[in-house]
């Protein structure tokens, strides 16, 4: 399973631009390459103990310490979920650790490409089940037809799941050959399926890893015939994702009917105690509103969609450390990224600029070190700008995104937003994670620290105190607009006391709260 699991990675990675590039169907956005890349990326880095003798060799074996590997496969499959060909690969893996988990007994009695076929079966029917409207011709059909191809080769080779591999790779391509057929807007493009050819490239991979044939990657989109499809909408289109937790089957089936009434492409993957939900439509908050007191709701993502395939213009890519931050910045026409996976931000990083519209500026926020971000950014072709401002706090990169104006010329927003970012001084709370000895003296496990431009300041046990402190630290060389950004888990009326304070503290001055929810800071301020 690892070795596949790597393997299925770094095809899927190097065939991503190809695949985007064929992307036209559910929305031509360009993006079912990066986003299944992104989620076999999760799912792979959530597990790094699945290096251990067995697992490889025997694969589907019964030692599996379920509780610990497949539980944490299967939530790293479903909150690792990005886009609409994301959500149904990570239903595909679901299915095929519970029924690793539930069907032991029988499983162990299968030969090996009984067993081969049979996942594959319930790969397919898990798929079809989480799309609320199946269409013919996409990754469900292909999929499909690996499943019928499977089961037909395990009569005759029951105990060869090389073979049984071989034969569902067959059907698979077979099939998404066939989808330019049942879907016009491929014919009219000239592609085939980018998720169905996805799942070609998984099985690719599957054969390689069982000792068949090694998979290929795609060729680079130069290299592959494509066309641009345009659509034309009467109004915007959003793409709407979310977690959901302790939402029951019957809640679950419930709201997949009520956003199947209001937009399309609608995947719910997952089970009652975490599931994944993907929508598009041309109302986001209405998605969001279908949901509320069915469960607990968290990893809200709002993506705007495109009229067509890619446009020209400028796209901001900013790293932010919590959901409200990433919204504060899609609300000023920014692309957010690590908001759900802060650790994984390098690679979300990647694939929005390898994904954005014409040149692109990039906040790294003090996520990413200035340095490895230009490394990252060196690597593009010179048919556009990529230029990295050196921000190294998130009240930074709010405030070049405040100041960004998309018709103005590069050069000169690439200035204001470098000095926006320059003259936007910046603090924070935090806890204490241990004992330690700080510029400001010793603190134990648990203290409340307040940090002024990275360096901490004041130790104590009041987040309203410190608060105030590093607010007034921040003051005390002038200020106009002071910005309060609420981490996960602080109270309400300690942000409004700190606002009530700030106010008393200097005449004239605006604040401005944000509830940011980042994790690791209670509080972020900045002043501007």
């Amino acid at each position: 399973m690892t070795i596949w699991l790597r393997r299925a990675r770094t095809i899927i990675s190097d065939s991503a631009p190809a695949l985007n590039a064929m992307n036209v169907f559910p929305v031509s956005d360009s993006d079912t390459g990066s986003n299944l890349e992104l989620t076999l990326s999760g799912i792979a880095d959530a597990l790094p103990d699945l290096d251990r003798p067995g697992w490889e060799a025997s694969g589907l074996d019964a030692t599996l310490p379920r509780s610990q590997l497949l539980d944490a496969l299967v939530q790293a499959a479903i909150l690792s979920a990005h886009g609409n060909s994301g959500a149904i690969l990570a239903e595909m893996f679901t299915s095929v650790c519970r029924a690793l988990e539930h069907d032991q007994p029988q499983l162990r009695s299968l030969q090996p490409g009984s067993l081969l076929a049979l996942l594959l079966r319930a790969v397919s029917t898990a798929a079809n089940r989480a799309v609320a409207r199946p269409v013919a011709g996409t990754i469900l059909t292909v999929a499909d037809a690996a499943a019928d191809s499977a089961e037909g080769g395990s009569v005759s080779t029951p105990d060869d799941a090389l073979a049984v591999a071989r034969a569902a790779q067959a059907g698979a391509r077979a099939a998404l050959a066939r989808t330019p057929e049942q879907l016009e807007v491929l014919a009219k493009a000239g592609v085939v399926d980018a998720g169905g050819q996805a799942f070609v490239l998984l099985l690719d991979a599957l054969v390689e890893v069982l000792g068949g044939e090694p998979a290929e990657a795609l060729p680079p989109p130069g290299d592959v015939s494509t066309a641009t499809v345009t659509r034309t909408r009467s109004v915007e289109e959003y793409e709407v994702m979310y977690a959901i937790t302790g939402a029951a089957a019957e809640r679950l089936d419930r709201l997949r009917e009520a956003l199947s009434d209001r937009g399309h492409s609608v995947v719910i993957v997952g089970d009652s105690t975490v599931a994944q939900v993907h929508v598009h439509l041309d109302d986001a908050g209405a998605a969001i509103e279908a949901a509320l007191g069915l469960g607990r709701l968290s990893r809200i993502r709002v993506t705007a969609l495109d009229a067509g395939s890619r446009t020209e213009g400028r796209s901001v890519v900013s790293a932010v450390a919590g959901a409200g931050l990433a919204e504060a910045v899609r609300a000023m026409g920014g692309v957010p990224v690590g908001a759900d996976r802060p650790d994984n931000v390098l690679e979300e990083l990647t694939a929005a600029v390898e994904h954005a519209a014409g040149d692109v500026v990039v906040l790294p926020n003090g996520m990413l070190s200035p340095e490895t971000v230009t490394q990252l950014t060196g690597q593009f072709d010179g048919s556009r700008r990529v230029t990295v401002i050196p921000t190294v706090a998130q009240i930074q990169g709010l405030a070049a995104m405040a100041v960004h104006e998309p018709s103005a010329d590069f050069e000169s927003t690439v200035v204001a937003m470098s000095n926006a970012a320059g003259h936007a001084r910046h603090g924070g709370v935090t806890i204490a994670e241990r004992a330690a000895i700080t510029m400001a003296g010793p603190c134990r496990h648990g203290d409340v620290l307040g940090l002024v431009e990275g360096d901490i300041v004041e130790i104590g046990s009041s987040v309203v105190e410190v608060g105030s402190h590093v607010i007034g630290r921040l003051l005390a060389t002038g200020g106009e607009l002071l910005t309060l950004v609420a981490g996960e888990g602080v109270e309400v009326g300690a942000i409004d006391e700190l606002a009530r304070r700030a106010h008393g503290a200097a005449d004239g001055l605006e604040v401005q709260i944000v509830n940011g929810g980042q994790r690791r800071y209670v509080l972020l301020v900045g002043l501007e």
